[in-house]
Order: C-alpha cells, then structure tokens, then sequence
C-alpha cells in the first residue's frame, strides 16, 4: 500500500566493527511527501536493494566508492520506483526508474547525465517483476557479466572457482560461466541448504562448504590441474586457498572482501602470493561503475539469457521498509540467498514480461 506521508530510515549513528546493522543505528522518521520543481520528478520507491557497500557509506574512515552519509541524513540506497509526479518533459507520469531512491517511500530526482547510464537511468522495457532491475538485469548481473567475461577473460572450457557463490553477484557469475561454457563451475559458501540449492537450481557442478570442509583440501580435489579464474567477493582465508591452487596463466578477479572489511582486526594478507609468481597469474580488483558506457551490452545478452531460461533470476525478498536495517545486516551473517531484495511497494499491475 502506498504511504500518504514519506517514511524514512535516517542514520542515527555509525556502527562499530564487531557490530551487525541493525534498526538501532538508524532512526525511523516521516515527512510530508515532497513536490517536484522544475526539472525534477518525484518516484515512489517499488523496491531497494541492500548491498554490502552499504555499509562502508556509514564507516568515516573506510575508504568507500562513495561519499560517507551524515547523521541525520537518509540512508542512501539503490532502488526502482515509479515516477507519480513530474516537472521533466522526458520524465512522464507512469515511467519506471531505477537509481539512489534512498531508504524512503518518495525521493526527488532529477537527470544526472550521460556518465550516469548505469546507475540512474529511465527503463525503457520494464518486465515483471521489476526487483530484476536491481538484480540480474542490474548491479548485480552487471557486475557479474564485466568482472568475469572483461575482467577475468573467461574462455570456454576453463575452470572457474567463486567465492560467495549464494550471494548476489557470486550466484549471477556461477550461471554465466556455466552459461558461457567452463569446464568446472565450483562455488564456495557456508551451507548445506545453500550448496544443494547452488547445484540443483543454478546448475553448479560442485559446492565446497567453507563451515564444514577443509577448502584448501577441496580445492585441490576438484582442481587437480588449478584453477583457471578465481571470482572472489570475501578475501581472507579463503583468497589465500585460492592462491595455492592457481593454474598457470589464471585470474583472480577481485570483487569484493566482505570477510575482512568490516569486521574488527588484526588482518593478514594472502601468504600464498607467491603462487601469482609461479603460475604467472593476474590479479586485478574493478568495480562495476567502470563499465557504465558498456551497460547495454551487459543488458542486452544478460536479457537474453533470461528470456531463454538459461539465467534465473535469483532474488531473496524481505517486505517492508522498515525491514530494510535488517535486510543490509543479513549480508554480513550469510542470511541471503541470492540478490537480497527489499519490497517497499506493490508493481503496477500494468508491468508484465509478455
């Protein structure tokens, strides 16, 4: 149901290392639903999606891709919405949106320019449900799609190893090596409910659970010849594993390091660089905003394989705003499954894939 007044999540405070988001680092607020100026539109949020960035936008000292947010400020946040009101002759009443919404019912927004293609932009083709603009046919499967075909260069018959497999990104990157032909797709993460749902639905062929396994005992079993690409979103003990197990010429693609960033120290780094030497590795870190003039090209094959069947859109969905704390602080205890997806409002009706 849609809010008659603009609730709002602002940041009450910043949270500590050892600490889990949660509501209390937060305040729950309204307002009067604004009104758009002149070159500007209002968008009623549909759907946020909570990202591990997130958090860092809340650490003064962590060196995030974006500018920390402010007590007393929204808490910014990625989502898709529905334009109800506008002061933009290209904007109309009824367009789908997708770009920062921020953790509120209504935000104003505006044009941001060219560079800004990929992270606000009007959708021209909305299909349903329209949380897969923020999930495979978003950051998402954007960032899986350029950190493994651009990136780590994946060919045909390699073997390809991925951290986090269950997460977002690490479940969109599993389909489309296997959907671009590896030899192996083998993922990592931390149950036996998320490894059975990795093999049975997404189609990996073999699952190491860093909880209940040795990792680097595994690696080598299914890796006997190395590993061909290495996907990684945690860093840690397990990059280090990795590294041992590196076939000659491999890529370690660097996406994210959820394992040590945000939690207390002291951290050690890989002792196991040396493999990089010894297999004439590549080890190189991006972030998806990099590829923004390229969206397109993501957009256009990733669509085509889900239309096709050969990608599913795999989303985990809490209800509500007000769940939204808690959606961001499941990221960082292996509470999600998938995209985390966060539904602030119903799709219009009007918005079906046929």
């Amino acid at each position: 149901m849609t809010a008659d007044v603009n609730r709002q999540w602002r940041v009450a405070r910043y949270p500590k290392k050892e600490e889990v988001i949660s509501p209390d680092h937060f305040d729950w607020t309204s307002e009067a639903i604004p009104e758009p100026e002149d070159g500007q539109f209002l968008v009623r949020t549909i759907c946020l999606a909570p990202v591990p960035a997130q958090r860092g936008y809340l650490e003064k000292s962590h060196n995030s891709f974006l500018d920390n947010i402010d007590i007393g400020d929204v808490m910014r946040g990625r989502g898709v919405g529905q334009i109800v009101s506008s002061r933009h002759p290209d904007y109309a009443v009824g367009d789908i949106f997708v770009g920062s919404l921020g953790w509120q019912d209504y935000s104003i927004q505006h044009p941001r320019g060219a560079e800004f293609v990929f992270s606000t932009k009007k959708v021209k083709n909305p299909i349903s449900p329209l949380s897969t603009e923020l999930s495979i046919l978003g950051q998402a499967g954007a960032t899986a799609y350029f950190g493994l075909l651009e990136v780590g260069q994946m060919k045909a018959g390699e073997n390809v190893l991925l951290s986090a497999a269950a997460g977002g990104v690490g479940s969109a990157a599993g389909q489309i090596a296997r959907i671009k032909g590896a030899g192996k797709v083998v993922g990592i993460t931390g149950s036996d409910k998320k490894c059975k749902w990795l093999v049975d639905e997404l189609g990996y062929d073999e699952v190491i659970n860093y909880k209940t396994e040795n990792v680097g005992e595994r690696i080598a079993e299914l890796f006997p010849d190395g590993i061909d690409i290495f996907f990684d979103n945690v860093g840690g003990d397990i990059l280090n594993e990795a590294l041992a197990n590196l076939a000659m010429h491999a890529r370690i693609v660097i996406c994210g390091f959820i394992a040590t960033d945000y939690s207390p120290g002291p951290h050690s780094g890989p002792i196991n660089y040396q493999f990089i030497v010894y297999k004439r590795a590549r080890i190189e870190g991006f972030v998806v905003f990099d590829y923004w003039d390229r969206y397109e090209e993501a957009e256009q094959d990733l669509l085509g394989w889900y239309r096709e069947g050969l990608l599913k859109n795999a989303e985990d969905e809490d209800d509500g705003l007000e769940r939204m704390p808690e959606s961001l602080g499941s990221l960082f205890t292996g509470g999600n499954t998938g995209v985390k997806i966060c539904r602030v409002s119903p799709d219009p009706e009007i918005f079906i894939d046929d």
